[in-house]
């Protein structure tokens, strides 16, 4: 399992990955639960997919001018990027 950003994980199944996100809750055996967002062929599509989900996630909410808009999808871009880049460094 890959932590991705905030709750969102990528977790790697036998046809590529799951990206879920962390429901902050347990299962009766004490295991974190997950709710499934979608299953991606390759990472690089599940970082498509994150980046998808969060933009829309944090648009939802409010009315938004097209700049506005544009710097929420800007600045989700590159909090994904430095988690890349930190994970990298490690």
């Amino acid at each position: 399992m890959v932590h991705l950003i905030e709750n969102y994980y990528a977790i790697p199944n036998n046809m590529g990955f799951t990206l879920a996100v962390d429901k902050g809750k347990t299962d009766k055996e004490g295991n974190k639960t997950y709710d499934t967002i979608g299953y991606c062929g390759s990472f690089e599509e599940t970082i498509s997919l994150l980046r998808r989900k969060v933009v829309d996630q944090r648009l939802q909410n409010g009315l938004y001018e097209l700049s506005e808009a544009l710097t929420v999808i800007e600045n989700v871009k590159e909090e994904i990027k430095a988690a890349i880049t930190n994970e990298s460094d490690q």
